[in-house]
């Protein structure tokens, strides 16, 4: 009979056979193509022009349902355009950075490369990052993401506000401060989260993400598969499941996340596939 160490031992050193890159299936994961999303890397694109003549991309509003890869494409975006022009980019997921404070210090670590010492205060924090462009002349884009979500408050949204209102007139204090903002949110209109100061300045291009049909959702998930599974680790039939499943609830991620957790479902009874039995819903 063996030990609880023995098993323990046992278990521990089995090397999964499913996975080929896990990470694939993680929200982090960056596509080097986008399927089904051209119209609006397009259009994104091209309200960014002006960064040929060093000057800010337009503001834009990102829309569009949970889970038709806004995020991917805005973080795709930022790894484009930072290779190519003298761009600095902050991603900021207004979930967990609410404050004026936290934004700012999110932005303050990503230009310096380095956290920020305690004692900063908010106006300090200001000051530099705009000392910061006026020095290096980088156009900063930021992103923030989720700023409509249903998880922040309404002192959230003074936050926020506060932060739009100093990022969109730095320009007034340093006329090297080029800045320009995205904002993503799940819904269309974003009146209810601008307050009036913010939005006669801030006057976004709208890009729209709708949302993915089954056939769609089903070829990217294919995508996937390929990509993190070794061969022959799933059938199209039960991808097709999983697509439909995504499609049901109306979420791309959905379908990723149940990929993920069908493959561990199936290596903890040691299976060599992933079959109907091991999905979780």
């Amino acid at each position: 009979m063996k030990t609880v160490e023995n098993i323990f031992d046992e278990v521990i050193q089995q090397e999964g056979t499913l996975f080929k890159q896990p990470e694939v299936f993680t929200l982090e994961y960056l596509p080097e193509i986008l399927r089904f999303r051209d119209k609006q890397i397009r259009a994104m694109i091209n309200h960014s022009r002006a960064l040929n003549s060093n000057h800010a991309p337009t503001n834009m509003e990102i829309t569009g349902p949970y889970g038709t890869g806004k995020t991917t494409a805005v973080k795709k975006y930022f790894e484009i355009i930072e290779n190519k022009f003298n761009v600095a980019t902050a991603y900021i997921n207004c979930e967990f950075e609410k404050t004026e404070n936290q934004i700012l210090t999110k932005i303050y670590n990503k230009l310096y490369k380095k956290s920020v010492k305690a004692g900063i205060t908010t106006n300090m924090l200001k000051n530099k990052i705009v000392n910061y462009l006026g020095k290096t002349e980088k156009i900063l884009i930021v992103c923030l993401d989720d700023y409509g979500s249903n998880k922040i408050t309404s002192e959230d949204i003074d936050q926020i506000n506060k932060v739009m209102y100093t990022l969109l007139r730095a320009h007034e204090v340093d006329n090297k401060a080029k800045i320009s903002l995205i904002t993503v949110t799940n819904r269309r209109y974003i009146n209810f989260v601008l307050s009036q100061s913010v939005e006669t300045i801030f006057r976004p291009a709208n890009v729209n993400f709708d949302a993915y049909s089954l056939n769609e959702i089903n070829t990217i998930l294919t995508d996937r598969c390929k990509i993190g599974f070794a061969n022959g680790v799933i059938s199209e039939k039960v991808i097709h499941m999983v697509a439909e499943h995504a499609y049901r609830e109306g979420d791309l991620r959905i379908g990723i996340r149940s990929l993920y957790d069908s493959a561990r479902n199936a290596e903890l009874v040691g299976s060599t596939s992933i079959e109907r039995e091991h999905l979780d819903f």
